[in-house]
């Protein structure tokens, strides 16, 4: 009876090692990405993401046509649809970036896990299914979110950033749905499952004094442990792309000087048709008759004649002879003739000077540069505390536009230009006189004779009726030069 009962417990120990051996293995997956792994380039991104993403379409489409469980099924539709269009906005977010480009087909790894799932069926296929999405998700969501924090590329750190809560979500939904599946039974046999039972005497109606010993069928459960995977990374190939430095040519601005002279303002003004209608005067000559008284003396008489003088009375209109003055019905003809400005730009010669900076370098250097640049202001008058005359360099631009004042402190007229006479001297020419410049004399004064005080043009001894006695310049003489603007002239400073 002890041989029989050995024999009776080898032959159930066998049996678990039988079932355990008729299990089906794992389909095989492709190695996770390592804790603590190099963050991936560019290029590497899209091909790991793409080929992540097709598997899902391709995978989760057998699903749909396969699984068994409602819920595996609901949860294929939505990763074909979810994954769809995350393959959309990985294809945009590729474009323009150099050496990435979106696969086509699916590499070795996830071919095998597609063949198996396509000889797969029933519950098996449900479990395969959900287990490769689980372990395909954990690595999606490992090497999204690397890429999300430290990316070499802003628009796929973007899109990273954009789809990694969509990925975490699926793997929370299909880690729920793996520990909702029933699990693998291990260690049915065919026949619906029930194992023969064993005996160790013969079938009852035998001798009762015999010990039947009766087996039932032992339940195997198998727990497959999470497999260990040792994965050696080579050495990683490390790509530096250079991109063009960037020059930075400073130009200043510049400068762009224009010189306007005055204009010169010609009315012709013609002269006026005066009427004047002067009646003739009207002339009463009123005689009377002389008084004549004859006396007669006894002598010879003597006869005295005494004529008044007559009375003339002239009357004349009364009020002032009319006159008519005829003028023209419009305006005046006021012509304005200016000629084109001439710009003078001043660069300098030769190829800019390119300058290469680091950063927060150089600061003070630009601002010592500007400062030397920043050219001397020739236009402020000396500060002087004597009496004693002084000279002062003004440029033609600036003495152009101040008026010229007697010591009196009398406006005598405008400075209008400054010339060159053929004696070699320099003039000021003014405009004295008239009225919005119509009827202005053009008077022309050396510069030896005009004074600088303050910011006004004064010369001592002229008034005004004695601008007017001075000979007018003829602006149209060809003999005096007119000097440009920015010309200087040395002009003596009074206080």
């Amino acid at each position: 009876m002890k041989l029989h009962m050995m024999v009776l417990l080898a032959s159930t120990a066998f049996m678990p090692a039988v079932a355990l051996a008729q299990a089906p293995q794992p389909a095989p997956r492709p190695a996770p990405a390592q804790a603590g792994a190099q963050v991936p380039a560019a290029a590497d991104f899209v091909n790991r993401a793409a080929v992540s993403n097709m598997f899902e379409i391709q995978s989760s489409q057998l699903a749909q046509q396969k699984a068994q469980n409602d819920r595996v099924r609901q949860f294929a539709q939505s990763m074909v649809q979810d994954h769809t269009a995350a393959g959309d906005k990985l294809k945009s977010a590729v474009q323009g970036i150099q050496g990435a480009t979106v696969p086509t087909s699916l590499d070795q790894p996830h071919q095998q896990m597609v063949q198996t799932l396509q000889s797969a069926s029933g519950s098996g296929f449900d479990r395969d299914y959900i287990q490769m999405q689980v372990t395909a998700h954990r690595d999606a969501v490992s090497l999204f979110d690397q890429y999300a924090q430290n990316g070499d590329n802003q628009q796929l750190k973007q899109f990273a950033q954009q789809t990694l809560p969509t990925l975490r979500e699926h793997l929370q939904s299909v880690e729920q749905i793996q520990t909702s599946l029933p699990p693998a039974r291990v260690g049915a046999t065919q026949g619906g499952g029930q194992q023969p039972q064993q005996t160790a005497q013969n079938q009852a109606g035998q001798d009762p004094s015999r010990i039947v010993v009766q087996q039932p069928a032992p339940t195997v459960r198998v727990d497959q442990a999470s497999p260990q995977v040792t994965v050696q990374q080579p050495q990683p190939n490390v790509t530096v792309r250079q991109p063009q430095p960037e020059i930075l040519v400073r130009q200043p601005q510049p400068t762009v000087t224009v010189d306007i002279p005055q204009p010169e303002i010609i009315v012709r003004m013609p002269q006026p048709d005066v009427n004047v209608a002067m009646a003739q005067p009207e002339v009463q000559v009123n005689q009377p008759q002389p008084q004549v008284q004859v006396v007669q003396p006894q002598q010879q008489p003597e006869v005295q004649v005494q004529p008044a003088q007559p009375q003339v009375q002239v009357q004349q209109v009364q009020g002032q002879p009319q006159v008519q003055v005829q003028a023209a019905d419009n305006q005046p003809n006021v012509r304005y003739e200016r000629a084109e400005p001439r710009v003078v730009v001043n660069q300098p010669q030769g190829q800019p000077n390119v300058r290469m900076e680091q950063q927060g370098e150089g600061q003070q250097a630009n601002s010592q540069q500007q400062t030397a640049a920043r050219p001397a202001d020739t236009t402020t008058a000396p500060q002087t505390t004597g009496a004693l005359p002084g000279a002062q360099a003004l440029t033609v631009s600036r003495v152009n536009d101040m008026n010229l004042y007697n010591t009196q402190g009398n406006e005598l007229g405008d400075v209008e230009r400054v010339v060159q006479g053929p004696d070699g001297k320099q003039y000021v020419v003014i405009g004295a006189g008239g009225f919005l410049g119509m009827g202005e004399k053009h008077v022309a004064i050396p510069v030896e004779r005009v004074a600088l005080r303050g910011d006004r043009l004064i010369i001592q001894g002229l008034t005004e009726d004695q601008i007017r006695a001075l000979p007018s310049f003829d602006r149209n003489d060809r003999s005096f030069r007119q000097l440009e603007g920015n010309q200087p002239i040395q002009v003596s400073v009074v206080r």
